[in-house]
């Protein structure tokens, strides 16, 4: 399997299909295959760190932030977004039967029944495997997000001609 490639696109930030993203990415690493996840629109709230409520938005490194954001044109809507949208990996809703935020409390107590990594295991994991974790610049730049708020450290910020670039070269392509 040398000198195989994957890309996965995670699109949805809905739990049941960030499993799916996370299961898929870790079974071509464990195979040896280079996997690089990619993170669109809501993809990104399973590796975001949860805030709460009336947490404090901090204010952004425009040195460190530049090359990913244009600061100026930051307004109103983004804090207003974060803060009705403050996702994390354990709490993510499920696509079918959420039932009001029940739904991804059993189906997680089901997985740990049967000895399923749950959706942060399965990050922690990718990582240790080698994925590299990527997120869309232009979803960056409009959501007013920083990659402080990721749960893991080292996420690259680039624009769709990389991911068409890294599609292009994949052996696979899953979008999600």
């Amino acid at each position: 399997m040398a000198n195989k490639k994957a890309t996965i696109l995670l699109q949805s930030g809905e739990l049941d299909k960030a499993l799916s993203a996370f299961i898929f990415a870790n079974g071509y690493a464990s195979l040896g295959i280079e996997v690089k996840m990619w993170f669109m629109i809501w993809g990104y709230n399973c590796l975001k760190k949860r805030k709460s409520w009336f947490s404090f938005r901090r204010k952004y490194d425009p040195v460190r932030e530049s090359g990913y954001r244009v600061l100026e044109t930051d307004n109103i809507l983004q804090p207003m977004v974060e803060m009705l949208n403050r996702g994390g990996v354990n709490h993510l809703p499920m696509s079918r039967l959420n039932l009001l935020g029940l739904g991804p409390i059993l189906f997680n107590k089901m997985l740990k029944r049967k000895g399923i990594m749950g959706l942060e295991e399965l990050i922690r994991s990718a990582e240790d495997l080698g994925v590299k974790f990527k997120m869309c610049q232009i979803c960056f730049d409009a959501l007013g997000i920083s990659v402080d708020d990721l749960i893991v450290p080292n996420v690259e910020v680039k624009g769709v001609a990389e991911y068409a670039r890294d599609t292009m070269e994949a052996h696979v392509n899953l979008f999600i």
